[in-house]
């Protein structure tokens, strides 16, 4: 099976759920905590490889394939999409110098194909009564429409994009037996290059700048090459195709008739709004809709180098505009009508899975949510809700271990156990010198006092420390200098006891372990086994909390090793 266009390097994720957070459509899986793209959910909009903050969502490379075509066949084009001007600038000779230099014959705009995708859709909207009409040229929607609003595929226009249309224009006037490699800001078009054989191979703007770098080609060294310019002819209308609004504004040029409607969207969020209410629309008269995946259009797409400065790419591109409409001819050459019809049909719509209240419920119940108030949505397993995520969990895409407050309770719980386990009293102190956890062996040395209050408030958390015993000043000792103590001898209601006080986290949190000076046999008999064994189970969960929730859950951990390294200086 060929490697789909976005895949995760599994070794590389650290299961934060990020992905699944910002997908759009929850194409993200995750076994053994690692999360893996679900191809026949996916859309291919390529957010989560730019979100992910460890790298591990890849797009396929695309380099080796282009090398190896450029090898085997005599002839290799390039397609080359407009928004380059967004990511090289708009100086373009130095661009075609250097692209020649990788080994193509040829440099040809896809803003050609683009042309003639709206010269066609124009006469197709000019013989329509009413309805509403979805322009082709975004990948992902299209995308997006026939996996999950396939209600509204007969809306698409039934044209090729621009990519596919310039590479059937390109095998026209250069022969069949040419390659074709379209260069451009899209992840999706490696998919839609794949279902077709059109193209030959489809890069992102990112890889070919890192194949330029293997090469050592710098392109603004290239001008003194030559001035080939693109082949057969240079574009005009299409070069604004990248910008919000610009395939309206091209269409337009060939149909001002007013009979027609034309409206533009940008962003997943507004493409699925327009799309929740299309039935809606278009009723009177035909209504064009231009929608693009990414925000302000393809010059924002996920295979530019950056996403920095907007308003400057879309300043190049229309400056690039401007200049082509006062310099380029009007007719630069009559071409015959392509064909370039198409249906979107071949692809399998996502079924929703259904699942019944029961095994929601029992679901819910695997992550400790036994009602409603229990369903805190935090969104921290990825998904909107609780629901969301049980429904996940059901459909085997999900781990009860991707619940925060789940895995924090569990955790939480398993320290608890820990420190009531243990027979030394156990303490822990913040810098505000109140009890942060408290077992009931301190509470029973401490005297009947304290006792009682651990019996009506186990744990005491936010006692005051100077309530507690007469040691209260070693704690607070430790606490302002860091300092730690061991086998200290105190008095405490007529015991003689040995206590130890050392840092979790400096001046900020400090534990206090106390035990009658006639068991010394506890330290290592009992309290330094049952650590280790609790730190040996416990350890994954420990670990998984403190990644997601930071110092607050990560001071069990802490806390357990703490205990262990203490004992150990007792010890030795």
């Amino acid at each position: 099976m060929p490697l789909k266009p976005i895949y995760t390097e599994t070794n590389d994720c650290k299961d934060c759920y990020k992905c699944i957070r910002e997908c759009p459509t929850k194409a993200i899986k995750v076994t053994d905590n690692r999360a893996s793209v679900i191809d026949e959910l996916c859309i291919y909009c390529g957010h989560c490889v730019a979100i992910c903050p460890s790298g591990a969502k890849k797009v396929r490379d695309g380099i080796s394939r282009a090398k190896q075509l450029i090898k085997d066949r005599k002839e290799v084009y390039v397609s080359l999409a407009p928004s380059f001007v967004a990511e090289y600038g708009t100086t373009t000779q130095p661009l075609l110098n250097a692209l020649e230099q990788l080994g193509f014959k040829g440099i040809s705009e896809t803003a050609i194909g683009a042309q003639e995708v709206s010269k066609q859709i124009a006469q197709y909207l000019k013989v329509r009564q009413n309805g509403t009409y979805i322009s082709s040229a975004c990948p992902v929607v299209v995308e997006l429409i026939r996996k999950y609003y396939p209600q509204h595929t007969m809306a698409i226009t039934p044209y090729m994009s621009p990519m596919l249309t310039h590479a059937r224009m390109l095998k026209h006037w250069y022969g069949d037996e040419i390659g074709v490699v379209f260069i451009g800001p899209c992840i999706a078009k490696k998919s839609e290059a794949d279902a077709s054989d059109l193209v030959d191979v489809s890069l992102t703007f990112k890889e070919l700048s890192e194949w330029f770098k293997q090469e050592d080609i710098q392109i603004e060294d290239t001008e003194t090459v030559g001035e080939s310019g693109f082949v057969p002819y240079q574009a005009r209308d299409g070069v604004i195709y990248p910008l919000d609004g610009g395939m309206v504004e091209t269409i337009k040029r060939e149909n001002n008739s007013g009979e027609s409607t034309f409206m533009s969207f940008t962003g997943q969020k507004m493409v699925r709004n327009v799309l929740d209410n299309l039935e809606q629309y278009g009723k009177d008269s035909p209504l064009f809709l231009e929608l693009l995946a990414c925000e302000t259009g393809c010059l924002n797409g996920p295979g530019m180098s950056n996403q920095e400065n907007i308003a400057g790419k879309h300043l190049n591109i229309r400056n690039s505009f401007v200049c082509r409409t006062q310099t380029t001819e009007s007719c630069i050459k009559e071409e015959q009508v392509f064909n370039i019809e198409r249906d979107f049909f071949n692809i399998n719509t996502v079924e929703t899975k259904q699942f019944n209240a029961e095994d929601v419920k029992e679901a819910l119940h695997s992550i400790g949510k036994t009602s409603v108030a229990d369903e805190l949505n935090c969104s921290g397993c990825g998904y909107d809700t609780c629901r969301d995520f049980a429904q996940a969990l059901l459909s085997g895409n999900a781990e009860t271990a991707m619940c925060v407050s789940y895995m924090r309770m569990v955790a939480h719980h398993k320290a608890t156990i820990l420190l009531q386990k243990i027979p030394s009293g156990v303490v822990i102190i913040d810098d505000e010198y109140k009890v942060v956890e408290m077992n009931a062996s301190f509470a029973r040395l401490m005297g009947t006092e304290t006792e009682l209050c651990f019996e009506a408030n186990p744990g005491m958390r936010g006692a005051e420390l100077n309530k507690l015993g007469s040691f209260a000043k070693l704690f607070k000792t430790a606490l302002i200098t860091g300092k730690e103590y061991y086998e200290l001898s105190v008095t405490e209601n007529e015991q003689k006891l040995q206590l130890s006080i050392f840092n979790i986290q400096k001046h900020k949190l400090v534990t206090g372990i106390i035990q009658s000076a006639h068991q010394p046999e506890f330290r290592k008999d009992i309290v330094e086994k049952r650590t280790r064994d609790v730190i040996k189970k416990n350890m994954e969960t420990v670990q998984k909390i403190a990644f997601l929730l930071g110092e607050n859950a990560s001071y069990t951990d802490s806390l357990l090793n703490s205990i262990l390294d203490a004992q150990n200086q007792e010890n030795a």
